[in-house]
């Protein structure tokens, strides 16, 4: 509880955790992942192609599958957390944040709901009717979704393995840490605004009864785990399983005409021609065919034409169609970001480019000229949004509720997607200049 020391010891110890959470649960994903697939394969290796398999194939396993594979580090994350919290040294680190709390206007009870919006912003929100003043409230309820969730874990993990997986177990535990301290700094900046704006009165007193160090127990963090565990993926096997199911729909329907495909195919072909020959022209046009036909089926569906219809905004941040279609499936809850892709990436090439996983499929995936969608920069820019957008029906549901009306949700709601828009702009754009 040192001042100076006590902090540093913190940043240490959340430190330790991310990066633990990377060195531990990645061997564990690829297991998880493995299982999904060979599940798949199970459930859909003796169906005749079809709606039916592409649905259960790309719909159900790819979809859904796309998120439980990060259950392991979604699962260390809380039993970590419940150690800490067991331990008694949250309640320190309660201590030593009211002071950075009351710098910014904030009282020392909003560290708690900020602390349950690492887990969920809804409990967070909730828990915000122990704070006795109306306005710092208020401002706690504001800047509670800028923690970030544990639906943000899934996608935080995603890009960083599939982009940053050169650099080390702690090189990428330093980066999610990173995602979560840039959300903890915005957060405090904005309420620190919001105590500029409306020029409170100094916050009282925090008093809190710290509990005595004591060794964890280990059937009491197993349960806490498990029962948090258990929620997310009851989410994954309820709303996410339908979610998917809907996103599969609208990107399998409408199909494109077969004089459609033909053509994409046709002009793949040429472009395959036009290169450089060898021993394996015949089996690279049969797979340049396929993925142009699988993009063209993709780009005639509903989902990509609503993509398309919303690319000209959001490729100043460096994303395309296929992310646009992610992020607003993402809106529905920010896990589904992942499954989205799933989906989108299974039905426009699969069985092309021998691509087994998403991270695979997202780091080969080109534009008609043959430059890469995705760059490191352009996870970091989208990295940057689901740190900072509010992408959560749910969460802006509770703010409604417990604000008693439509006024705050939408103010919350505009302001925090234009702070991510003008930050991933900025990003992405300054990245660029600097060739990156």
């Amino acid at each position: 509880m040192h001042r100076v020391l006590g902090l540093a010891i913190f940043a240490a110890v959340m430190a330790g955790v991310f990066a633990t959470v990377f060195w531990v649960a990645t061997p564990l994903n690829g297991w998880a992942e493995a299982a999904v697939a060979w599940l798949g394969n199970l459930a859909t290796g003796g169906m005749a192609e079809g709606p039916l398999k592409a649905l259960l194939a790309d719909g159900v396993f790819a979809g859904v599958g796309a998120v439980v594979v990060f259950v392991p580090q979604i699962a260390l994350l809380f039993l970590l957390l419940a150690v800490l919290e067991d331990s008694g040294y949250l309640a320190r680190a309660a201590f030593l944040m009211d002071r950075v709390l009351g710098k910014v206007g904030l009282h020392g009870k909003s560290f708690i709901p900020l602390l349950s919006s690492f887990a969920c912003a809804i409990p967070g929100v909730m828990a915000t009717r122990t704070i006795d003043s109306p306005r710092e409230r208020l401002a706690t309820i504001l800047v509670a979704p800028f923690m970030s969730c544990s639906a943000r874990l899934p996608v935080y993990a995603l890009l960083i393995g599939a982009f940053f997986s050169g650099v080390g177990a702690f090189a990428q535990g330093m980066i999610m840490l990173g995602c979560y301290a840039l959300g903890v700094i915005v957060a405090a900046a904005v309420a620190w605004t919001l105590k500029l704006a409306s020029r409170r009165e100094k916050p009282p007193a925090f008093i809190l009864e710290l509990p005595v160090y004591k060794l964890p127990q280990p059937s009491l963090i197993g349960r806490q785990a498990w029962t948090n565990t258990a929620t997310f993926l009851t989410k994954a096997g309820t709303t996410i399983f339908c979610l998917s199911i809907l996103l599969w729909a609208l990107a399998y329907y409408p199909r494109a005409p077969e004089a459609v495909l033909d053509q994409a195919a046709a002009h793949a072909e040429a472009r395959v021609r036009a290169e450089p020959g060898g021993e394996t022209l015949d089996a690279r046009i049969a797979a340049a065919r396929e993925r142009a036909a699988g993009q063209a089926g993709l780009e005639y569906s509903a989902a990509g034409r609503l993509g398309h219809a919303i690319e000209p905004a959001i490729a100043p941040l460096g994303f395309d169609w296929k992310i646009g279609v992610g992020l607003v499936g993402a809106f529905a809850a920010r896990e589904v970001f992942n499954s989205t892709l799933s989906i989108i990436y299974s039905l426009g090439a699969r069985e092309a480019d021998d691509i087994d996983d998403l991270s695979g499929a997202i780091r080969a995936d080109t534009r008609p000229d043959g430059t890469l969608v995705w760059r490191p920069l352009t996870a970091v820019s989208l990295l940057v949004w689901f740190v900072l957008a509010m992408q959560c029906i749910s969460t802006t549901a509770v703010v409604r509720r417990e604000t008693g009306g439509w006024r705050w949700p939408l103010i919350q709601l505009g302001f925090m997607n234009a702070l991510a828009y003008v930050l991933c702009f900025a990003v992405y754009q300054l990245g660029t200049m600097l060739g990156y």
